[in-house]
């Protein structure tokens, strides 16, 4: 009996220190379950600020190529810019230096041009009176042009040259056109014919009267039956209604009186 309750004593005492090693060895067991949890999270957690780090590099990296590549933009677009603004620096010197030469051309091109134009004048005045309405308002303005500031020499030297140009022209040309003449004391609408400066001749509307202008006498002259004719052939020829063809006008003489 004794013997009996000893055996169950010893019995309960193995379970006992059984169960405490089963225990301990299940506490040593979740304490590494812990541990490994732990250094598991612990492990995600630094990998995830290493992901974190890497993108914040990689986005630094991305700024660092974008800055780079703008300083060159704008490395080359101010190396442009500075090309551009010595090219102007030297326009600028040019025109300068072109004002200046202007400035002296205008001193002896104004006088020329002023001369040229009084010369105009009197050049239309005493020549034979063709459109000379037209011819005399084209001096006249040519003279207020000369006044006025807001156009270039250039410019008025080319209207100077331009009129000299027209006024060439005629010595060249035939043509028809229509006015008034004052004829034997008396004003008719009447159709001209000018065969360059050599002959200037009228036909009245109605078909009355003909004249030719005298050079010499400074006048209008009746014209025969012979030269009203070829006067009315002239015409349909400068208004091209006829095919050209000889004509008998009589020549503008411009001999001096003396």
């Amino acid at each position: 009996m004794k013997a009996s309750k000893v055996f169950l004593a010893s019995l309960f005492l193995f379970y006992g220190l059984d169960s405490l090693a089963q225990e301990s060895k299940n506490s040593q067991l979740d304490k590494s379950v812990d541990i490994s949890t732990n250094s598991i999270n612990s492990g995600a957690s630094n990998q995830e600020r290493l992901n974190k780090l890497d993108d914040e590099t990689r986005l630094l990296e991305f700024d660092y190529k974008d800055t780079i590549k703008e300083y060159e933009n704008l490395k080359l677009y101010n190396d442009q810019l500075q090309r551009i603004i010595n090219s102007q620096e030297e326009e600028i010197i040019s025109i300068l230096n072109q004002i200046d030469e202007l400035d002296n051309i205008n001193i002896n091109l104004i006088p020329i041009m002023l001369k040229m134009i009084d010369a105009l004048d009197k050049f239309v005045s005493l020549d034979i009176p063709f459109l000379k309405e037209e011819r005399t308002e084209r001096v006249t303005s040519l003279k207020n042009i000369m006044d006025r500031g807001d156009i270039s020499t250039s410019e008025k030297f080319r209207k100077v040259t331009e009129a000299y140009q027209i006024e060439s022209d005629y010595g060249r040309t035939i043509e028809a056109y229509r006015s008034e003449v004052s004829f034997e004391g008396e004003v008719f609408n009447a159709d001209f014919l000018r065969v360059g400066r050599v002959s200037l001749a009228f036909v009245t509307s109605n078909g009355d009267k003909a004249g030719y202008w005298n050079k010499s006498t400074g006048s209008w002259e009746e014209s025969s039956a012979s030269v009203k004719r070829s006067t009315i052939d002239g015409l349909k020829i400068a208004l091209k209604q006829a095919p050209p063809t000889l004509i008998t006008i009589p020549l503008t003489s411009y001999e001096n009186e003396n």
